[in-house]
């Protein structure tokens, strides 16, 4: 067979060897790029929608925090430890119902791990994803009472509307021991009663938050309040300490 019968045979094999091994290949390149640069540009929408929304909603926290729902939201759930407040606002209690706080203690309790590391160690997490919503920091409340049965009781009425984020670990009473006089005789039934409560407080510290702009509430444009009228209705609305009924005794400490 002459050099001219194999030439042709010869370059559609080149031909085909060119496009099986060097020009799909380039050609699925070129796709995957588009499909990546299409990609690319729908985070990019995205990441101008929640821009515009972040705008939108800063103009409407600094309206919100002149409104009665700010105001809750930010006592609510403060910021900081505030622990100053607290001590003033027992104290405060304290001195209107009779009773005595002392030996009040704080302590922290930061018992979960944050879900927020620095950029540096999310490297196995999608970056696309929403990270979890803050959790509120903890710090521990102890404190002591004492007072009579109704002292007492006037105080737990006050502070069981708290306008804190706040829950009642234990609270223990009992009557005061009287003591003995100077001739070791049991001295009268004081009426005094003397106990201990305890009780966990939660705070949202400002931070920066890898992803942060990911969260739900940036892509609507408008602060859900809902929970926050939620939570205004129920500080009305719970129940206050009432008188026993007449089945019992007024004040169980009393034989």
């Amino acid at each position: 067979m002459s050099i001219k019968r194999l030439s042709f045979p010869i370059f559609i094999i080149i031909v085909l060897f060119l496009g099986i091994f060097l020009v799909k290949p380039a050609v699925i390149s070129v796709m995957e790029k588009r499909q990546a640069k299409a990609e690319k540009e729908a985070e990019l929408a995205a990441v101008e929608a929640t821009k515009q929304n972040l705008e939108v909603l800063v103009s409407s926290r600094e309206s919100l925090l002149d409104t009665d729902e700010g105001r809750v939201v930010y006592a609510y759930l403060p910021i900081s430890l505030d622990q100053d407040r607290i001590v003033d606002v027992f104290n405060y209690y304290a001195m209107q119902s009779g009773a005595v706080v002392n030996n009040i203690t704080f302590e922290s309790k930061d018992t979960s791990k944050s879900p927020y590391f620095p950029a540096d160690t999310q490297e196995e997490m999608d970056p696309l994803s929403a990270p979890k919503a803050p959790e509120p920091s903890t710090f521990a409340l102890s404190a002591n009472i004492q007072g009579s049965y109704e002292s007492v009781k006037a105080f737990l009425k006050e502070v069981s509307r708290p306008a804190r984020s706040c829950r009642l670990v234990s609270f223990a009473i009992a009557k005061k021991d009287s003591g003995t006089d100077q001739d070791g005789q049991p001295m009268p039934d004081s009426g005094i009663l003397s106990g201990s409560f305890s009780a966990e407080f939660y705070y949202l510290p400002e931070k920066q938050y890898p992803r942060g702009y990911l969260l739900p509430v940036f892509s609507a444009g408008q602060f859900d309040m809902a929970g926050i009228r939620d939570l205004m209705t129920k500080q009305k609305t719970v129940p206050a300490l009432s008188d026993p009924g007449s089945a019992g005794r007024g004040n169980p400490f009393v034989l």
